[in-house]
């Protein structure tokens, strides 16, 4: 009688070791899941991107030549000549007019692969664009767009309002 309680309590610790094991590994297997579900970090370019809102200062084409005005379309003289852009936190993007400060329009953002590409969702003003140059004093985004009635790769380069 002696030797079966010895027996069930070797068997009972060896039930607990086991059991403690398995608790100790579906605690770790639940924490992996845990950190693929946090919300990403912003990284440099998006704190640098919501900073302030950007106004067009020029479009250049691919050599760094400043386009004429007069060059470009309807859309995109409105985008230098009356609106501001402001990127914020939560990757809404917000049009702002540039006298009376009022939003006029609203979309998306996200920097995509790799932080090399800003898609925007804004009507009137959607694409993907190549991220050339983004820091505190300067944004350059590369877009193929019409000059002078035929679609041609420039820059847009942007200045923070401040």
């Amino acid at each position: 009688m002696i030797a079966l309680n010895l027996k069930i309590k070797k068997n009972m610790k060896k039930i607990l070791l086991l059991s403690c094991l398995f608790l100790a590994l579906f605690v770790s297997a639940c924490d992996k899941d845990k950190d693929k579900n946090e919300t990403p970090q912003p990284t440099e370019k998006d704190k640098i991107l919501v900073n302030y809102p950007w106004r067009m200062s020029t479009v250049t084409d691919l050599t760094g030549k400043d386009i004429p005005m007069n060059q470009l379309n309807t859309q995109t003289q409105a985008i230098k000549s009356v609106m501001d852009i402001q990127f914020r936190q939560n990757n809404t993007t917000v049009a702002i007019d540039q006298k009376s400060k009022q939003v006029i329009n609203g979309g998306t953002w996200y920097l995509i692969e790799d932080n090399k590409m800003l898609d925007i969702d804004i009507s009137g003003f959607k694409g993907k664009f190549g991220v050339e140059e983004l820091t505190n004093s300067k944004m350059r985004l590369k877009s193929t767009m019409p000059v002078n009635g035929r679609d041609q790769e420039t820059i847009m380069v942007f200045e923070p309002v401040i």
